[in-house]
């Protein structure tokens, strides 16, 4: 058995190991009620996320043969992990649980719980709380804990839109970026940060996702110059209803319209590279841009394992652990804490 005092569980929607894998991924993510809302779900959810699992596993693989046949997201947290257990030092492993995909939540809390471990630090890796992800992957932790009769302590990370060395990395990867257009355009660079969408009903009911982004967002234009010209849109729109606008494509249009020549694309919401950064924004969307007159498109890598990100995530699980209620570093003024409405509870 495992020498393990604290077990800190590594939270993403994980991804296709292979092709096969593909339309049994998409079914767990349209048949999940925490990841897509609909209308009295629990009645036909599941027989809606089989056809639309059928219908677009085709389309789906053909997309990720264009990213190397697999989502890289796995092998890049188990990288974080390693980074992380290695800043942690004695007494501290880390577990990978995909909410949508393998490895589960449950095989994180079997392997946790074969290896003795006495305490969990729960950390999605998500900088921004939002209900469909890093909520739904607290809540499945705590399904899970309490379908097996295991009472261990749980500590929460709730989110770090505002952690100075998640700012600290996507700003060093953004001068990097910006250092590679010809100086004579530098200048005049529009800095377009993408985030993943989320439907405007949630934003209405008070998810704190938008404003949350809109503080990473400005925590790294601090750090380039703010008065560089800069923008936020989002992507990856799942499904038919109203979602947060505008959409990354239609941003950089009428960018384009505008005669901005380069755009530095920058996608805010994601500590690791995935299909909707390999593919989503460095095929598909990079096409829509030149379609629409856009001539310089540059996309700003994701910190993955970047070591001041690593050294802030490993930070985080230490102040986790010196509280027992979940740790925000939101700090929005007059905007309650998302944490208020505890995951145990809902």
């Amino acid at each position: 058995m495992a020498n393990v005092e604290t077990a800190v569980v590594l939270m993403n929607l994980g991804g296709p190991d292979k092709l096969e894998d593909v339309e049994g991924f998409l079914f767990n993510i349209f048949s999940d009620p925490d990841v897509i809302q609909l209308p009295l779900g629990f009645l036909w959810q599941k027989a809606l996320a089989r056809r639309i699992a059928r219908k677009r596993a085709h389309e789906s693989q053909e997309n990720y043969k264009k990213i190397g046949g697999k989502s890289p997201i796995l092998e890049l947290t188990r990288a974080q992990g390693a980074e992380l257990e290695k800043r942690l030092g004695p007494g501290f492993k880390t577990y990978i649980a995909m909410r949508a995909w393998t490895p589960s939540t449950e095989q994180a809390v079997e392997a946790l719980v074969a290896d003795g471990a006495k305490r969990i630090v729960a950390f999605p890796l998500y900088p921004h709380r939002t209900r469909p992800m890093s909520v739904s992957s607290v809540r499945e932790l705590y399904r899970v804990l309490k379908a097996q009769k295991i009472a261990l302590p749980v500590h929460e990370v709730c989110c770090f839109p505002k952690e100075p060395g998640l700012l600290d990395a996507w700003a060093e990867n953004l001068r990097q970026t910006l250092a590679q257009i010809p100086e004579d355009r530098r200048a005049a660079t529009h800095v377009l940060f993408s985030a993943h969408g989320l439907p405007q009903s949630l934003v209405d009911q008070g998810d704190p996702y938008l404003e949350q982004v809109k503080l990473t967002v400005a925590g790294v234009m601090e750090r380039v110059g703010q008065d560089r010209p800069h923008s936020l849109a989002f992507q990856s729109r799942a499904t038919g209803a109203k979602w947060l606008e505008p959409a990354t494509p239609a941003a950089l249009a009428d960018l384009a319209k505008k005669g901005v020549r380069d755009v530095a694309v920058v996608p805010i919401a994601f500590v690791t590279e995935h299909v909707e950064t390999l593919f989503e924004l460095d095929l598909l969307i990079k096409d829509q841009a030149a379609a629409a007159g856009l001539t310089g498109y540059h996309r700003v890598p994701v910190p993955n394992v970047a070591p001041k990100l690593m050294d802030a995530l490993a930070d985080l699980v230490r102040r986790a652990l010196e509280r027992p209620e979940p740790l925000c570093t939101a700090d929005v003024a007059g905007w309650p804490c998302p944490h208020v409405a505890d995951p145990r509870r809902r």
